[in-house]
């Protein structure tokens, strides 16, 4: 195990961070590699975690000399939780190596994990699609005004957009830059009230990429009996075009007199082109009540 005591440890962090500082002035410690499984990919780690972020959620992960269960003493340890786009990895003893192989849409990705006191550790791996011609649409672009490469919103991508916005806040907070990508607005006065409920719109992340807006809404109960709601007819009204759900996580019922969260996200235009919407619309949430509970399909 790598143990230090309080004073060490700070000694060591600020070694480290002085280390990063170089590493950043030259071939840095935040990576990005297109997806490749005839690759073997090989990263230093330390002490410290490095995140290794897929586009969508892993099917699965196996290695050698790893472990997720730190009373193991294994060599290397990792974390992940099964459905998650991302795992983290760190060295446990001096001088650790581990070999990974995680499942990304029925294709095998091969990673040698290494430690080495004189190898700054990589913090985050981001592992990007390739760009081919099917995938990239001439002349769009995004709010920054650079072109923007539009990917397919396969079920897998939609869970783990969804499963990125819910975990963004923690790990953008863990690990700063690694969600770039991810366009954040917390709208203030943005929802609809009915006569019996009410529905605000807490956060809105955009992911340019998929040309797809994830809602995180609050639905609200003013009245001693529960309601129920159909979450994949759950609309966003924006000037007037009406848009429905490429996915949906919502429960349905906003219990009597209380509130319930619920997350919906919308891909493109009605008519199937690209949307490109911006975070800062003006947005109308459209939610239709249901009085048989026995009607109710959950997503």
């Amino acid at each position: 195990m790598i143990r230090t005591s309080a004073i060490t440890a700070i000694l060591l962090a600020a070694a480290h961070l002085a280390t990063a500082s170089v590493d950043r002035d030259s071939s840095g410690i935040i990576k990005e590699y297109a997806l490749d499984p005839a690759t073997v990919y090989n990263i230093p780690i330390g002490n410290t975690p490095t995140t290794i972020a897929f586009p969508g959620p892993l099917m699965s992960i196996d290695g050698a000399n790893v472990s997720a269960d730190a009373a193991n003493a294994a060599p290397v340890l990792l974390n992940h939780v099964g459905g998650r786009y991302y795992f983290s990895i760190r060295a446990n003893q001096p001088n650790a190596q581990a070999a990974i192989n995680a499942i990304y849409k029925n294709r095998t990705y091969a990673f040698n994990f290494y430690h080495r006191e004189d190898t700054p550790p990589y913090r985050t791996v981001r592992l990007v699609e390739a760009e081919t011609p099917n995938t990239f649409i001439s002349g769009a672009t995004n709010l920054a005004g650079s072109r923007n490469e539009i990917r397919p919103t396969t079920p897998a991508a939609l869970v783990g957009i969804l499963d990125q916005a819910k975990s963004f806040h923690l790990v953008n907070q863990a690990y700063p830059g690694q969600l770039d990508d991810i366009e954040w607005n917390a709208p203030t006065n943005a929802g609809t009230v009915y006569r019996d409920f009410e529905v605000s719109i807490s956060e809105v992340f955009r992911f340019g990429s998929y040309d797809t807006i994830v809602f995180k809404l609050r639905l609200r109960n003013k009245i001693a009996t529960d309601i129920f709601y159909q979450p994949q007819s759950v609309a966003v009204r924006i000037g007037q075009n009406v848009y429905f759900p490429s996915i949906a996580d919502a429960s349905g019922i906003v219990p009597a007199q209380s509130e319930s969260v619920a997350y919906i996200a919308i891909t493109g235009k009605p008519n199937g082109q690209p949307a490109h919407l911006s975070i800062k619309n003006s947005f109308q949430i459209i939610v239709s009540r249901i009085s048989d509970p026995a009607t109710l399909t959950i997503p």
